[in-house]
């Protein structure tokens, strides 16, 4: 394998910040690097240079033919209209073997290695090959399933050597874009922060920092936007998403440190599913709830049952189910949910139907944040954050509903936090139907 001509097509000119993110390329504790960023902050721009220098690397470290370079972005024709033209202007002739494929959006070196640019929206189409580099644009946009399923595994088969420093294995990655709410660019951007991943880095720079905007235009997107997107946007900050079920949520403003006294009386919302079973623990002072606790992904009541009572031992426990608890349960068709938690001695308050799902979000929506501005529910980030997780990433679907999608599993904790708090502080006042079985009056 030889190295690519050299050619004298002028490099790629970046800003400070790109340039930043840039010379941390290929360095084992960056191996994946997060660039998180607002609009216009020259991506593209960066993108170029990651790629060409991708291409001349591959070459020089010997880096086999299978493993490929890839730019994707959430569609295919959304990857081929932002960057196809600009990757063929990128890579030099003189590096190229033969004209690039314009239906595959392919360009083969003459070293032997294929860049392509891809949509990751259909991911399954793309196993095969294994990938020395991939960039992957508006990462917050991208299926995470296609990174976890696709993408990473193709990266664990690389391997090369580099000129006085030995073998190295593992292709490397860079996930850039715009964020949008707390989803898995949220997750994979902590990861490069400090105490994160130890071959992570990650990186958060406003569109002015960019150097590609004037000051003078953000001030005119300022006065025509809501705070809220600008600061998405522009400043490049995790905000909850528009079309978010719970948006009146914020981990920063609804955060409390408070974890539960011995003794204290737990009121506990639960969502039953096999295998998925879901509780929220609150507490309640001053007539005021406090989330303090969680448990997610039990398997059926009965191991609900023995993980409450071996974590909270001594404390009395009031349970506000899903109502569909009444019929037989999973795990014994004799027997329904609601009559295994009497039996175990718990508090059993539920209605003979579910609150309407609109009630109950309205119910969990006024109680994080009213139109006084008061904020009367808190939770204890750090004890509960599937829940966490689960507001601020569960949206609706495009019939209006809040998004049930297994794949996703953002509605099983957030339904079991809302049984409760639609019972005990509900917007809609009930009538009827009420049950108390067993345990505390």
């Amino acid at each position: 394998m030889s190295r690519l001509p050299r050619t004298f097509d002028p490099p790629v000119k970046l800003t400070p910040k790109q340039a930043n993110i840039y010379c941390w390329g290929f360095q084992p504790e960056a191996r994946f690097r997060d660039a998180v960023c607002g609009r216009r902050f020259g991506k593209t721009f960066l993108g170029k240079a990651e790629m060409r220098r991708a291409a001349r690397l591959a070459a020089e470290w010997g880096v086999s033919v299978e493993d490929e370079i890839w730019y994707g972005a959430p569609t295919f024709k959304q990857a081929k209209r932002v960057f196809w033209r600009r990757l063929k202007q990128a890579i030099p002739e003189a590096w190229r073997s033969h004209r690039p494929n314009e239906t595959e959006c392919s360009i083969t070196l003459k070293s032997g290695h294929v860049m392509r640019v891809v949509g990751l929206d259909n991911y399954d189409n793309l196993r095969g090959s294994g990938l020395f580099f991939v960039l992957v644009d508006e990462w917050a946009d991208c299926p995470w399933a296609a990174w976890e399923e696709v993408l990473r595994p193709m990266l664990s088969t690389c391997q090369y050597t580099i000129p006085g420093i030995g073998l190295r294995k593992g292709g490397h990655a860079l996930r850039i874009g715009t964020p949008k709410g707390f989803n898995h660019c949220y997750d994979t951007y902590l990861d490069g922060k400090p105490g994160g991943e130890p071959d992570h880095k990650s990186w958060q720079y406003t569109s002015l920092q960019g150097g590609n905007v004037p000051a003078e235009e953000l001030d005119a997107a300022r006065r025509k936007m809501d705070p809220r997107t600008f600061r998405q946007e522009y400043e490049a900050g995790f905000e909850n998403y528009a079309g978010v079920v719970y948006y009146t949520f914020n981990r920063a403003e609804c955060r409390t440190s408070e974890r539960i006294k011995q003794g204290e009386a737990l009121h506990i919302g639960m969502d039953f599913n096999v295998m998925k079973m879901a509780a929220v623990v609150y507490v309640v002072r001053d007539d005021l709830p406090l989330a303090l606790d969680e448990f997610h992904g039990v398997r059926d009541t009965p191991e609900m049952i023995e993980k409450i009572q071996v974590r909270f031992p001594g404390h009395a426990v009031a349970v506000y189910p899903d109502a569909s608890g009444q019929n037989t349960s999973s795990k014994n068709a004799s027997e329904s949910d609601l009559s295994l938690l009497k039996k175990a001695g718990f508090t059993v308050v539920v209605d003979s139907t579910n609150p309407g799902v609109k009630d109950r979000v309205n119910s969990v929506n006024a109680i994080f944040l009213n139109t006084y501005g008061e904020r009367r529910l808190k939770v204890n980030i750090d004890q509960c954050p599937q829940l966490t997780l689960c507001l601020e990433r569960q949206t609706y679907t495009d019939k209006g509903e809040p998004d049930k999608d297994p794949k996703k599993g953002h509605d099983h904790m957030n339904d079991a936090a809302g049984y409760f708090i639609a019972k005990r502080y509900p917007i809609k006042t009930r009538t009827g139907g009420t049950r108390r079985i067993g345990g505390l009056a």
